[in-house]
């Protein structure tokens, strides 16, 4: 369910209302300072639907490191991002991760987010950023990467939870050092 900056779980990238290449293109300076990547950072998210994440739907994230950086070792890394309600009915979040190589090589992780834990009442404390109606959790997916090949690489994400569709979560995103997204030309 492959598609170039197209969101398969039915709702399209978040972009702000009036947001300016200019403001996104100082927020990325921010960011690769912030950590430490010196070749500026793909970042990319996706809203899922409000009636929820099918399980047979995957997230496909197209992005392409940056040409010089293919032959350094160990400098590039990857994190995943989850958006979700306070309703969110677990404390892990079990995802499949596939990526695609230039080459068509390809790998696939079973990835389990920790989310929160379980208090002793009960009530989840949740990990991450704390927001009025949502919380934000990034985990490093990924660490010393070294890109074997330079061109496009696709990275999909599909939940993997018992139920047929998953309530709860809002979006799915993705951090890449080093890398920009990779559009059709």
């Amino acid at each position: 369910m492959a598609g170039n900056g197209r969101n398969t779980a039915g709702a399209g990238p978040r972009r702000r209302p009036g947001a300016k290449p200019t403001i996104r293109a100082a927020l990325a300076a921010i960011l690769a300072a912030a950590t430490g990547c010196a070749g500026g950072d793909y970042l990319e998210m996706y809203d899922l639907p409000v009636s929820g994440w099918p399980a047979d739907r995957a997230v496909v994230f197209r992005f392409r490191p940056d040409s010089a950086q293919t032959a350094e070792g160990g400098s590039r890394w990857i994190d995943l991002t989850v958006r979700h309600t306070p309703e969110f009915p677990y404390t892990d979040l079990l995802l499949e991760v596939k990526g695609v190589a230039p080459d068509k090589s390809f790998w696939t992780d079973t990835v389990s987010l920790p989310l929160g834990t379980t208090g002793g009442n009960g009530v989840p404390r949740w990990a991450g950023r704390a927001y009025s109606n949502h919380y934000d959790f990034t985990c490093r997916y990924r660490s010393g990467i070294r890109y074997g090949a330079a061109g496009g690489y696709a990275l999909s994400i599909r939940q993997l939870t018992d139920g047929d569709t998953l309530r709860g979560i809002l979006s799915v995103g993705i951090v890449a050092c080093g890398a920009k997204a990779d559009r059709p030309r």
